[in-house]
C-alpha cells in the first residue's frame, strides 16, 4: 500500500514536471484575434454597413482559409451605430472594448467615429475609418482614415463647377453633422480661393424625406450650381425633389450609391461627384484578385467602400499582425496593433492597395489615394476626369 502511494506521488510530480515542460498550445488552438466593427447596419445608411462588412469579411475568410496569420485566425464582431447615432456607437464601442477586448475597431461615419475616439485612446486601441469624411477626423489620436476626407475631395467639386460650368454662385445642401458640415466648410473655403460665392447654405437632418423648405430657399438664391454634402439614400431624394421643384442647374456632390440611384432614377442623370477613384476593371493584380473574389462571394462588383474595408484587414492589419507575431508579441492584446501602426508610420512604410500600387497613410491620419470626377450616365457612374497633382484632367 505504501508503495502504491509512493508511485502515485511520484507520478503526480512527474506529471507536474511535464506540464511545466510541455510546449504551449499550438497557434491553431489559440483564441482568434477579434476585430471590432461599428457600422450602419440599420437605418437609411444600411447599404454602407452591408458592403463595408462584406469587404472586411471577405478578407477574414481568405486569411482563415489559408490558415490564419502565423496560425492565428481572425473573427469579426459588428455593432450597429444605426446610420450615424453617436450614442449607439458609444454603446457598441464599450461592449467591443470592455467585454470583447478587441485591439482594433473598423469604424464609419464621422459623428460615431468622433464619439468613440476618446474610448479608443483610453484603451490603446487602433481605429481605422474607410467611410467617414468629416474634416474633423484629421489629427485625432489612434485614428487613421483610408478614404479621402471632405477637406481633400470637396475642393474638386468647386474646381469642376468653376472650370466646367463657369459657376460664380454656389448653393450648398448638406447633412447637419460633422461629415456634412465638413463638406460645406471645404466648399466655402475652395470658393474663396477660386472666386465664386456661396449664396445659400442649407443643412438637413440625416435620413430626411422632405427638402421642400431648403430647396425653396436655394431656388430663390439663384445659384449657378448646387453642391451637396449629403450621403446615401438622401442624395436620391434630394435630386428627385430638386428637379421636381424646378432646380435646373447642375448638381454636384461627394457621394453616390446604387440605392440612391434607384431612388433618384432619371433625375440622377448628369449628377457629378468628386470621390476616391477605385476602378474594378483596373489591371493591377491585387485589384483583379479582390474583384474576382468579391464577385464570386456576392454576385456583384465591389465599389470603393467594400474595397476600403477589405484593405483594412488584408493590406493593413495582416502585415501589422505578422510584424507583431514575428517579434513574439500578441496581436490580440490591446495596445499592440496601435503601437505597431505608429512604428510603421514613423518608418514611413507604405501599405499595398487594391486601388493599384501603394497607399501612404500620414501621421495626421489622412491618406493619399487616387481621386476622380464621375457623373451619372444611365444608371451608373462614368469617370469624366482624373485628379493629378491637384488639378482635374478632364477625359476627352
Amino acid at each position: 500500500m505504501r508503495g502504491n502511494r509512493l508511485w502515485v506521488g511520484m507520478s503526480l510530480v512527474m506529471m507536474a514536471g511535464w506540464a511545466v515542460l510541455a510546449p504551449p498550445a499550438p497557434a491553431e488552438a489559440q483564441e482568434p484575434v477579434k476585430l471590432g466593427m461599428i457600422l450602419a447596419m440599420t437605418g437609411p445608411g444600411a447599404f454602407y454597413g452591408q458592403v463595408m462588412s462584406r469587404g472586411a469579411q471577405l478578407a477574414v475568410d481568405q486569411i482563415n482559409k489559408a490558415g490564419g496569420i502565423g496560425g492565428r485566425r481572425l473573427q469579426i464582431l459588428i455593432e450597429d451605430h444605426k446610420s450615424g447615432d453617436a450614442d449607439a456607437a458609444v454603446t457598441g464601442a464599450r461592449k467591443l472594448l470592455d467585454v470583447d477586448k478587441v485591439p482594433v475597431i473598423l469604424t464609419s461615419y464621422s459623428a460615431p467615429t468622433l464619439a468613440i475616439q476618446p474610448l479608443a485612446v483610453e484603451k490603446k486601441v487602433l481605429l481605422l475609418n474607410g467611410g467617414g469624411v468629416g474634416s474633423v477626423l484629421v489629427g485625432k489620436r489612434n485614428l487613421y482614415n483610408t478614404r479621402m476626407l471632405s477637406s481633400q475631395t470637396a475642393p474638386f467639386v468647386v474646381q469642376w463647377a468653376v472650370s466646367r460650368h463657369s459657376a460664380k454662385r454656389v448653393a450648398t445642401l448638406f447633412w447637419n453633422d460633422a461629415a456634412g458640415q465638413g463638406v460645406n466648410g471645404a466648399i466655402k473655403e475652395a470658393c474663396g480661393k477660386l472666386g465664386c460665392q456661396v449664396v445659400a447654405e442649407e443643412p438637413h437632418d440625416i435620413g430626411a424625406k422632405s427638402y421642400s423648405a431648403q430647396i425653396a430657399r436655394i431656388k430663390a438664391a439663384r445659384p449657378d450650381v448646387l453642391a451637396l454634402g449629403s450621403f446615401g439614400d438622401d442624395v436620391g431624394y434630394i435630386l428627385t425633389q430638386a428637379r421636381a421643384y424646378g432646380i435646373t442647374v447642375p448638381i454636384l456632390g461627394v457621394d453616390w450609391t446604387p440605392n440612391a440611384q434607384k431612388i433618384g432614377g432619371k433625375t440622377m442623370e448628369g449628377y457629378a461627384i468628386a470621390v476616391d477613384r477605385f476602378d474594378p476593371a483596373a489591371g493591377d493584380d491585387k485589384t483583379k484578385a479582390f474583384v474576382e473574389a468579391y464577385k464570386a462571394a456576392h454576385k456583384d462588383s465591389p465599389e470603393f467602400y467594400a474595397a476600403n474595408y477589405y484593405e483594412h484587414v488584408e493590406l493593413i492589419l495582416r502585415p501589422l499582425m505578422k510584424r507583431i507575431l514575428d517579434r513574439g508579441g500578441d496581436p490580440a492584446k490591446q495596445g499592440e496593433l496601435l503601437g505597431e501602426m505608429e512604428r510603421a508610420l514613423s518608418a514611413r512604410l507604405k501599405f499595398a492597395s487594391v486601388y493599384g500600387g501603394d497607399m501612404q497613410i500620414h501621421p495626421d491620419g489622412t491618406v493619399s489615394k487616387p481621386l476622380g470626377v464621375y457623373d451619372v450616365k444611365g444608371d451608373a457612374l462614368t469617370l469624366i476626369g482624373r485628379i493629378v497633382d491637384g488639378k482635374i484632367q478632364a477625359r476627352p
